[in-house]
């Protein structure tokens, strides 16, 4: 009886810890926070057409030696702060608002589902990206 019962307290407290390691796992997997990275090099966008899930941070890297400019095309209303706080866009088009240098980056959390058609501009043309947030 004394066995059974030792092993019965056992098992209690094995079922106990794997459900408390799965809570924490889960809790975990909720905040973790998911990136895109898009290459902005000489003559293309890598990705040039970029598929997230809302609340992806996306980061431009500029690896072309020119200062580049982002404009959104269709971003008006476009909701960017991943904190929940609704984020005021003066000019839709300019929602990065500085150019970026060579060897640069620039980022966005985006919380709206939508396409988002965007131009890289330079002095040497233009390119053309889009961001899909599913």
């Amino acid at each position: 009886m004394t066995v059974r019962m030792g092993f019965r307290r056992c098992m209690l407290l094995c079922c106990t810890l794997l459900c408390i390691t799965g809570t924490a796992l889960a809790q975990e997997k909720k905040d973790e926070v998911h990136y895109q990275v898009i290459r902005l090099l000489s003559e293309k966008i890598v990705p040039s057409v970029a598929t997230i899930q809302l609340g992806t941070v996306v980061i431009w890297v500029n690896e072309d030696s020119k200062p580049t400019e982002i404009k959104f095309t269709n971003a008006s209303g476009m909701v960017i702060s991943c904190d929940g706080s609704d984020t005021h866009i003066a000019d839709p088009e300019k929602i990065i608002s500085t150019l970026i240098p060579h060897a640069g980056l620039e980022s966005l959390c985006l919380v709206q589902k939508g396409t988002f058609d965007y131009t890289v501009q330079r002095e040497t043309g233009t390119l053309q990206g889009t961001i899909v947030v599913e």
